[in-house]
């Protein structure tokens, strides 16, 4: 293996490091301590990506996208998160299952999805099943021409804003892994009710959902009847390893804003970068940054390879959030008052990193499966 960036991956890099510091870094200052952008201001932003040849960077060529392998999906991550101003500027996420075999999906969801024109939402956790998505009790039944959905959904991240969900549900009366379907459904669908917008600490806005005697058309399952519990692993399995790449452009950020700041602040006479105690905070996190990027690429790499990273992108998920809050918690205690306010993004950058503990299923279930496994294997 060669960590070491090939020339397309660097210039992928430098090509949007220099886009985010020039079109959303300014942007900060005028919406301080906000983790969007409002559609009229990024407009702009996205007309450039598209010039620059970045809209919908992991989307396949064939379907109008940049078709960026896996690596290079790092690096699109890491780039674009330096900036919570820019974490979406390259279009809105396109999930893996709207590749299916459905004309309708691909037609109705699909591609307005990849030109920006629509977006969706994902609604998988319920009230009495985050972390164990295996004892969701949200169920359906077939009926002539499609499925009757019925149950609730919560922490819908993005659903405020969705056209569609995509709502994870099980065959009435199956059990655990059992019986997993996926189906999209319309905003607007009969029985399908947004429910209430949810204000968390940071990373974005979530929501509830209720279906009741929602009617979804068979050609809405976006997943074999009864398959969707193997299409979520792979999905959950890319976004855990790549909330690496997200860690990295948010706590990377804000260790290069610390470095900087102690070369120009003094206190009593001599300047931060002078001091030990200073000195240790930012070695140790240069320490947990370099770790945290070479644990990334290698599970990318196997990816690409076509090798299982369940087990890497667990490491990855508790590792790296981790790392991510321990670094922007030393950027923030460096900056002093400065860094806890929003004249900064270190305390937007805070808030979002704690989140990504929780979301794609608790650390302590990853240390728990993790664990599981060494001893089963043992």
């Amino acid at each position: 293996m060669d960590f070491a960036l090939g020339e397309a991956h660097t210039m992928l890099a430098r090509t949007l490091r220099e886009l985010v510091e020039r079109e959303a870094i300014p942007l900060e200052r005028d919406y301080k301590g906000q983790l969007e952008i409002p559609v009229e201001a990024r407009r702009p932003i996205e007309e450039k990506v598209k010039a620059a040849g970045l809209w919908q960077p992991a989307v396949p060529v064939e379907y109008g996208g940049a078709g960026v392998d896996r690596i290079g999906m790092c690096v699109v991550i890491e780039e674009t998160h330096r900036s919570m101003l820019a974490r979406n500027i390259t279009g809105p996420r396109v999930n893996e299952f709207l590749y299916g075999d459905s004309e309708v999906i691909r037609d109705k969801y699909l591609y307005p999805t990849i030109r920006g024109e629509r977006q969706g939402c994902t609604a998988f956790s319920e009230p009495g099943a985050g972390g164990d998505v295996a004892g969701i009790v949200t169920n359906y039944e077939r009926v002539e021409g499609g499925y009757v959905l019925n149950g609730n959904k919560i922490w819908s991240s993005d659903s405020t804003t969705a056209d569609y969900v995509a709502v994870l549900a099980r065959m009435k009366g199956t059990q655990r892994r059992e019986g997993h379907t996926l189906f999209l459904v319309d905003r607007d669908a009969p029985g399908c009710t947004f429910v209430r917008q949810i204000h968390a600490l940071g990373f974005s806005e979530m929501g509830e959902w209720s279906f009741e005697d929602c009617f979804v058309p068979e050609s809405q399952r976006a997943t074999p009847e009864g398959k969707a519990w193997e299409v979520s692993q792979s999905r959950w399995t890319t976004a855990r390893y790549l909330f690496g790449s997200q860690c990295l452009g948010l706590a990377g950020r804000c260790q290069d804003m610390a470095v900087k700041y102690v070369k120009t602040r003094s206190t009593f006479g001599q300047l931060l970068a002078d001091r030990q105690g200073v000195q240790f905070m930012l070695a140790d996190s240069e320490i947990d940054l370099q770790a945290t990027r070479v644990m990334v690429y290698q599970a990318a790499w196997r990816a690409e390879q076509g090798m299982d990273v369940r087990h890497d992108a667990s490491i990855i998920k508790c590792f790296a959030t981790e790392m991510g809050q321990r670094v922007i918690d030393r950027a923030m205690q460096i900056h002093g008052a400065a860094g806890y306010t929003t004249e900064l993004p270190i305390e937007s950058h805070y808030r979002t990193v704690r989140g990504l503990r929780i979301a794609e299923g608790p650390n302590e279930v990853h240390r728990w499966v993790l664990a599981r496994n060494l001893l089963r294997n043992a």
